[in-house]
């Protein structure tokens, strides 16, 4: 009888075993699934943790591993942003970023070792990243722009958070063998991208993605410097010399390394030259101003007024633009002049015309734009003008090849550049084509993200009603549903 009662025993031991063993397993399984193959939303008001297409390529471009080092010795307000940030580099990059937040405070003997080893300062704020033996700092002051309060007393606010945009240049230059070498072209009244204070927003952020920048004479040199990666023309006051636009025309055509041109042009300076080594290419600069008339409203009367300010609507089609869509530019600042695409001239001489900005809906090309009254002629002036084009020579029939090939950007203004008139999305657009003609089209620039302070402002019924709900309808409820519990008990 004793030796039945075994068998069921056994019996159950066996299955409390089996079950044991089950459970353990599932749980191990959810646990690697959930820790392996998990998914994440943001939810943030301003989708501060979405990153852009241009971080997550360049992190699925990473060949070997990144080691990011947060160290904030000071009560930064932007540390909970940079690591929440950073966590996210991390998790877009499969394994390939890992993250060490460093507290000087709590981790004092790892705090000594990270100073040590990167030689920081004792109040610094920091984020190494450490590619390879070699490491870079992104400072906290590069993340963020901040503007002073009203209140002498209170801390200045957040403006704008731009670490993912730092974070992703110095990832970058660290990451990318070299520098890419640009030359400011000089000598003809251009504003100097590499020296003018107007345009120290423009250049940082150019310097932000590994390039270096220079200024170059042509009258200096017969030929532009071979390690030149491309060339910008930025505002011309006086035109080319014919042995300017023989040096411009050797570059462009080189068979080895071909050139890479950027230019800004300046409407109401006459360069005959440079507009007809543009021509050649099949890019015919108009004379003309790009504007448009709206109604005014005075006390006097409703009039027409010209507005020269342009926006434009960015055209498909291009590599330079297609993640711009329904996105407008904004020429503020100056004037701007309309270009042709010639795509007979284009075919014969074998180069691929795009355009790359339109104005947008209502605006026109003016011919007598030196007139006080103007209006649109069909017959002299240019409708639905292009402000901005690109041209390639032997470009590849198929987007996927990588060929070299000469690359051209024209650009009917310069006045937006500037600090004070560039937008958004005039900055993405400049990157995104010097990025293009550095054949590097999987790093497109990416705008800083505004802060955007949330406020709640309530009437004082509101706030009235707000103090009676917390300090008497809560407690009151919780007070009868003890009672309730009392009363029941006691019965």
């Amino acid at each position: 009888m004793a030796k039945n009662s075994s068998i069921p025993r056994f019996r159950i031991g066996l299955n409390v075993l089996v079950q044991s063993a089950i459970f353990v397993l599932l749980f191990a399984m959810a646990n690697y699934l959930g820790f392996n193959h998990y998914k994440r939303w943001d939810f943030s008001r301003d989708q501060n943790y979405t990153l852009s297409a241009q971080t997550k390529r360049v992190l699925a471009n990473l060949k070997k591993p990144v080691h990011l080092v947060v160290y904030f010795s000071g009560g930064s307000p932007i540390a909970g942003d940079a690591v929440n940030l950073l966590h996210e580099y991390a998790y877009a990059s499969k394994k390939m970023v890992d993250v060490e937040v460093v507290d000087p405070f709590l981790a004092m003997s790892r705090a000594r070792e990270v100073a040590t080893l990167y030689k920081l300062r004792e109040n610094d704020n920091v984020i190494i990243i450490d590619y390879e033996g070699r490491h870079k700092f992104v400072s906290a002051s590069d993340m963020a722009e901040f503007e002073p309060s009203l209140n002498l007393l209170d801390k200045p606010r957040l403006k704008v958070f731009k670490g993912e945009s730092a974070l992703t240049s110095a990832l970058i230059e660290i990451t990318e063998p070299g520098s890419n070498q640009i030359y400011s072209i000089s000598g003809h009244g251009e504003t100097a991208l590499d020296a003018d204070p107007s345009l120290s927003g423009l250049k940082d952020y150019i310097e932000r993605q590994n390039i270096k920048l220079d200024s170059l004479k042509l009258t200096d040199v017969e030929l532009v410097p071979p390690d030149a990666k491309a060339i910008f023309i930025v505002a011309p006051k006086y035109d080319f010399s014919e042995m300017d636009v023989a040096a411009l025309r050797a570059y462009w055509g080189k068979r080895e390394k071909p050139g890479r041109i950027f230019a800004f042009l300046e409407p109401g300076t006459p360069t005959p030259n440079l507009c007809a080594f543009l021509s050649e290419l099949g890019i015919v600069v108009n004379d003309d101003r790009v504007l448009c008339t709206r109604p005014i409203r005075l006390a006097t009367g409703i009039f027409r007024g010209v507005l020269k300010e342009i926006t434009g609507d960015f055209v498909p089609g291009s590599s330079i633009t297609k993640r711009l869509a329904n996105v407008t530019a904004l020429f503020k600042g100056g004037v701007t002049q309309s270009l042709t695409l010639d795509t007979a001239r284009g075919k014969e001489v074998g180069v691929k015309l795009q355009p790359l900005i339109q104005a947008s809906k209502g605006f026109w090309g003016e011919t007598r734009y030196t007139e006080t009254a103007v209006y649109f002629d069909p017959k002299e002036d240019h409708i639905d003008p292009v402000v901005a084009a690109s041209v390639e020579k032997d470009a590849p029939s198929d987007d996927r090849l990588r060929v070299d090939s000469s690359r051209l950007i024209t650009v009917g203004s310069s006045a937006f550049l500037s600090n004070d008139n560039i937008t958004e999305a005039d900055l993405d657009f400049v990157l995104n084509g010097l990025n293009w003609l550095l054949d590097r089209e999987e790093i497109i620039g990416i705008a800083p993200k505004p802060a955007h302070n949330l406020s709640l402002s309530l009437t004082e019924s509101q706030l009235n009603l707000m103090a009676l709900l917390v300090m008497v309808a809560i407690p009151g409820c919780a007070g009868v549903l003890g009672i309730v519990v009392w009363l029941k008990r006691r019965r």
